[in-house]
């Protein structure tokens, strides 16, 4: 269930978890018996709440989370990933919800698979420009998940402890080479161009094949960066050396402008959510049709 990949924008907390992912995956459905996402919706909001996929309404702000390794798609909802493209559905569908004026991402994530990140931050991009988008941190904010917060309205950190950075992209090209010969295998390769195989267990590494995968790391790279200086308005003279994988306590990266204030998630709730004029409540709906009750 989870695809192999390349590229990683992820934290070394995330690294050390991919390790034991797939095994954590495996208990967590067996224990749980998780229900699979229902169906994309287009909105709105309730009809996404409906669908299972990863929000809440509370009066007329949506709520929703970001929590564990970011992965391009995962059928179920899981504490250890989330699903770029399930929460991408998430805040598309609260985007068009003329009643939600705030969209809460509650984020405790180290970042996670390169595949899947640019799509959900176009969506929240797309939704600060008409919604009050805030990202508020609820632990750690990194790599991936940092690219999608960036295009927020604000970012808050709920306790000084919090963590957030470790800004870049990264791969590793494995040369099994010498292994397998040891082993007495030989691998032939047999594709269409030099850079088809690269990576492939047993075939030797060149250096052209190095070098074309660091040519598309640094241009993920390059766009990481300016994504982060659109986003939060920091000049590339001043987010380079906050760019380096490091990552910052809130307090820091407050001072950095990576984040715009620290303050729990229910002061944050508190000021944003209120009834919405177009949305009944259940004792005005039950109210409505009390007189066509027997």
């Amino acid at each position: 269930m989870i695809e192999n990949t390349l590229l990683w924008a992820i934290s070394l907390i995330g690294e050390t978890q991919l390790k034991t992912l797939a095994a954590l995956l495996d208990r967590e459905r067996a224990a749980t018996q998780a229900k699979a996402y229902g169906e994309f919706t287009a909105g709105p909001a309730l009809d996404a709440v409906q669908a299972g996929l990863p929000i809440t309404i509370r009066d007329n702000v949506a709520i929703i989370p970001v929590s564990g390794i970011m992965l391009k798609s995962y059928p179920w909802p899981s504490n250890y990933v989330s699903s770029t493209a399930h929460v991408r559905a998430a805040v598309r569908a609260a985007r068009l919800d003329a009643s939600i004026d705030h969209i809460v991402i509650v984020s405790d994530t180290p970042g996670g698979d390169v595949r899947g990140m640019h799509e959900l931050t176009d969506e929240v991009a797309a939704a600060a420009q008409e919604k009050n988008v805030i990202v508020q941190i609820q632990g750690i904010l990194a790599s991936a998940g940092y690219h999608f917060a960036a295009q927020a309205n604000s970012i808050y950190a709920s306790h000084r402890m919090n963590r957030v950075g470790s800004i870049g992209v990264r791969t590793v090209l494995w040369d099994s080479t010498e292994m397998y010969e040891k082993a007495g295998i030989k691998v032939i390769k047999i594709d269409t161009g030099e850079h088809k195989s690269t990576g492939l267990e047993g075939v030797p590494v060149t250096e052209e094949q190095q070098a074309e995968v660091q040519r598309t790391v640094d241009l993920l790279y390059a766009e990481f960066l300016r994504v982060i200086e659109v986003g939060r308005g920091i000049s590339k003279e001043a987010l380079k050396p906050l760019a380096d994988g490091r990552e910052w306590f809130a307090e820091d990266a407050l001072k950095h402008n990576l984040i715009d204030a620290i303050q729990p998630l229910d002061t944050t709730l508190s000021a944003l959510s209120k009834p919405h004029k177009s949305r009944l409540s259940h004792t005005a709906v039950a109210e409505m049709f009390s007189e066509f009750t027997a």
